[in-house]
């Protein structure tokens, strides 16, 4: 079939866009009535599977594919056609056919290769992808992209030495490859090279000023850094280009926490949760900042809603019951550090606050226990030794909590509150001397503690030898 006037001619340049759309207009009826099986001039198919892959048109890309090879069974363009429409389509492993056919038609086609890496890889078969890869690097090794596609696939295996090599040489070839840049600026961030990765993001923002993920990753990188203020300024910028970027509303939330700036974090964890109202991490984050300004009502609010999304997530359980016993509410605190130990059953953490919350509410048994427990989890920390050191001494049993502060200061002999409670132990039990060595120890590592002296040891404040001892003034 003669196609009148010839069918793609047109140079003018004039309303070029109109007469493409006009060329895929004709091809699709051509195609669809049947008369595509008329053609058998190859130049002509090769043309239309042209418009039609421009136009995204793949399925119909693949009928003219299919039928130009029929004609032309040695045609590599029809079978690389065909191959690039089947990927577009998803249908990787027909894909591999076709590219297969065109390396054998044609061995030294390295954009077969490429194509042929692509769909392994999307196959998720690295090795395979490698080969091909190397195939082409054997042809053209000076062939960018094929040192880029490989990259990425070093990258996906977590081989960032090897990416981080291909990556390089891929922008000796083509310095101005952004997407090299960018890749390149990842893998030194995973190689621990920051400085690095940050001149590779600016060299990226060099050439694409508007990539919000770059300007983003440059935050991440400069916190990494401890350049926080700068941090926060790439936040924002990349914020300007995308305003729903809600990671980087999040991250930037998390920088103003770590600068201490804490209503400005909620407020951009809050941003956050515009675009993520369910994402967990956002929710336990803001709760957090609310605790550390001391809004407890409104650090319950979020944790409350973050186990209501995910009612596995052990701290947040524990961080509720945290909040909920400093507003003294015991009975609710217990409830949600249940639920914490219910899932860590042997985090130290979680039973100390638990034995702290059963002290409170009057289970001493219980608590004691739950202290022993969670000691034969984590022996030598401090505060847990101080806690159950004093739960002791509350407990009126003295000569116990002797043992367990002493064990404490064994580990760290410059612990003030420890030897202030060690002189209220032996201040029950009325050892004087011991009582007076403990408050001088306490005195020495903390001034401060002299100011409840004369409530907390009323005899020895009445004895002026003893303050003068302990270098008490008496008011």
């Amino acid at each position: 079939m003669s196609i009148e006037g010839g069918y793609f001619e047109n140079n003018s340049g004039e309303h070029r866009q109109p007469e493409k759309s006009r060329q895929w207009r004709k091809v699709k009826r051509i195609v669809d009535s049947g008369e595509l099986f008329s053609i058998y001039d190859g130049e002509t198919l090769e043309e239309m599977l042209q418009t039609l892959i421009e136009e995204n048109d793949y399925t119909r890309a693949i009928r003219v594919s299919e039928h130009l090879i029929t004609i032309a069974p040695y045609s590599a363009e029809g079978w690389f056609k065909k191959g690039v429409a089947l990927i577009d389509l998803g249908k990787y492993k027909e894909a591999i056919d076709a590219f297969e056919k065109v390396t054998v038609l044609n061995p030294a086609d390295t954009e077969a290769l490429l194509h042929l890496g692509v769909c392994y890889e999307n196959l998720g078969k690295p090795a395979e992808a490698l080969d091909a890869y190397n195939r082409a690097i054997e042809l053209y090794p000076n062939d960018d992209e094929v040192h880029f596609c490989k990259a990425i696939t070093l990258e996906r295996l977590e081989q960032y030495i090897d990416a981080e090599a291909e990556l390089e040489l891929c922008l000796k070839l083509n310095p101005e490859h952004p997407e090299a840049w960018y890749e390149l600026g990842y893998c030194k961030d995973m190689l621990d090279k920051w400085e690095e990765s940050l001149n590779c993001y600016d060299k990226h923002l060099e050439l694409d000023p508007y990539s919000s993920n770059t300007w983003y990753n440059r935050g991440i990188i400069l916190n990494k850094l401890g350049r926080y203020e700068e941090a926060v300024l790439s936040y924002d910028l990349a914020l300007a280009i995308r305003e729903n970027f809600s990671a980087a509303w999040y991250n930037r939330g998390n920088v103003l926490a770590t600068m201490g700036r804490l209503e400005e974090a909620i407020e951009s964890y809050k941003r956050t949760l515009e675009y993520e109202p369910e994402d967990v991490a956002t929710l336990f984050n803001i709760a957090t900042a609310f605790e550390e300004i001391n809004d407890f009502h409104q650090s319950i609010y979020y944790l409350e809603r973050c186990v209501a999304i995910e009612p596995n997530y052990a701290d947040a359980w524990y961080a509720l019951a945290c909040c909920y016993d400093t507003i003294d509410s015991p009975l609710f605190a217990l409830n949600a550090i249940n639920k914490a130990c219910a899932l860590a059953p042997d985090c130290a953490d979680y039973l100390q606050a638990k034995a702290g919350i059963e002290f409170q509410l009057g289970y001493i048994e219980d608590a004691l226990r739950l202290y022993r427990q969670a000691l034969s989890l984590d022996p030598h920390n401090l505060y847990l030794l101080f806690d159950y050191g004093t739960a002791l001494i509350d407990a009126h049993l003295p000569n116990q909590a002797i043992t367990v502060l002493e064990q404490l200061l064994k580990l760290d002999a410059n612990f003030a509150d420890a030897h202030y409670e060690l002189a209220l132990a032996y201040y029950a039990l009325g050892d004087k001397e011991n009582t007076i060595r403990m408050l001088a120890e306490a005195f020495k590592h903390d001034a401060k503690k002299k100011q409840a002296f004369a409530k907390a040891f009323p005899e020895l404040y009445a004895e002026k030898s003893v303050c003068a001892r302990l270098g008490v003034t008496k008011r």
